[in-house]
């Protein structure tokens, strides 16, 4: 028997390599004879360069830049042969603030902006460019500051780049030279950029937004759009992380795609998933939208385009019907009268223990009474 593995990271708690681990360990546990082929999978967000570095062997440069309040903060990156692998949280994430300094209004993507600038300097000719734990809403203006662009209001006065400024801007003034770099954005939502399914009114919220606040940040992103040469405003994706993908589609070569196809398509488990019996997934909390553009959804299709079952791992779980998601099973690890923290502190032991336990049930005989 041969399980292919592949869940994304159990946040908080494990990284999807020790995920992995810990279904092996559990495998194991019942039997050692079992084949195990592992695949760490993850989204655009946390975990992503880590990720594809572990599949294209990349080289990791330090970078400093500045968080989403321009506090300074040191990052990394990831490059090789001309690409290099940027995670948008690394400088401009919901991480590096706590929780009072939510402030979607006066956050900004300039640290990113400030990676990506770096990562060209260093011979980068395209970025791949990882979203996902935003801590802003500014349209990717803020990247575009850092790379040589100037934004005036009405008066010509420049305009910091911000969420609450966008309103503001009247004219983009690009650099002399545009870099010529192109874009590979790595997202695993589809929103528009504005409007009531835009990243104003869905994302907004959670990085501090207050209601009258979104209306605002939603007004900033419309009057934006309006500024640029290319109708993008429509275009699936260009919500994610704060509109980052409008603002560079504005002015580069810029491409949008699921960041878990991506590691899908970098870590071979396509042409190796035709060989498995049973594929393995699994995250920190399943839900209704773990089946758009999440990793648990993804595998789930990829393994029934085999004809292969496919059963998850969670912490916990918000859905009743497994095939829902296309999944044989759902499997949540937290005991009932287990704490939260406690059960994040035990992770690893607690999914190693919840798979064992699966194929011990699953290899029992049925009862002929019933």
């Amino acid at each position: 028997m041969k399980v292919i593995i592949a869940p994304d990271k159990f946040k908080g708690s494990l990284t999807s390599f020790e995920a992995c681990e810990a279904i092996v360990a559990g495998i194991a546990a019942f039997d050692k004879t079992i084949s195990c082929l592992s695949f760490p999978m993850a989204d655009g967000g946390d975990g992503f360069a880590a990720v594809m570095k572990h599949y294209l062997q990349t080289d990791t440069m330090h970078s400093y830049t500045e968080d989403p309040l321009g506090r300074p903060v040191a990052a990394s990156y990831e490059l090789k042969n001309g690409v290099a692998i940027i995670e948008m949280a690394a400088a401009s994430g919901l991480v590096l603030l706590k929780e009072k300094e939510r402030n979607a209004l006066k956050t900004s993507t300039k640290g990113t902006g400030l990676m990506i600038n770096d990562a060209i300097h260093a011979g980068a000719k395209k970025i791949i460019l990882g979203l996902g734990g935003s801590a802003t809403n500014d349209a990717g203006t803020g990247i575009l500051e850092a790379l040589g662009f100037l934004f005036l209001d009405k008066g010509g006065h420049a305009v910091n780049t911000c969420g609450e400024n966008l309103v503001h801007i009247d004219k983009i003034i690009p650099p002399t030279r545009l870099p010529t770099v192109q874009f590979e954005i790595a997202c695993d939502v589809q929103n528009t950029l504005y409007g009531e399914q835009g990243a104003a009114f869905v994302y907004a919220p959670q990085k501090g937004a207050l209601p009258e606040e979104v209306r605002r940040l939603d007004d900033g992103l419309r009057h934006f759009s309006g500024l640029l040469q290319k109708d993008i405003a429509s275009v699936p994706g260009t919500g994610a992380a704060g509109g980052i993908a409008a603002g560079l589609m504005g002015f580069f070569d810029v491409r949008l795609q699921k960041g878990v196809e991506l590691v899908m398509d970098t870590s071979g488990i396509r042409d190796a998933i035709g060989e498995g019996n049973l594929v393995i997934t699994g995250e920190g909390k399943i839900d209704k939208q773990s089946s758009y553009g999440k990793v648990v959804g993804e595998i789930a299709l990829l393994a029934g385009d085999h004809h292969i079952p496919a059963i998850a791992f969670c912490g916990i779980t918000e859905v009743d019907d497994a095939g829902l998601l296309k999944l044989q099973a759902v499997r949540a690890i937290t005991p009932a009268d287990m704490s939260p923290a406690m059960a994040m502190a035990n992770a690893a032991i607690l999914l190693q223990k919840e798979v064992k336990a699966y194929f011990v049930k699953e290899s029992e005989p049925l009862d002929p009474s019933l």
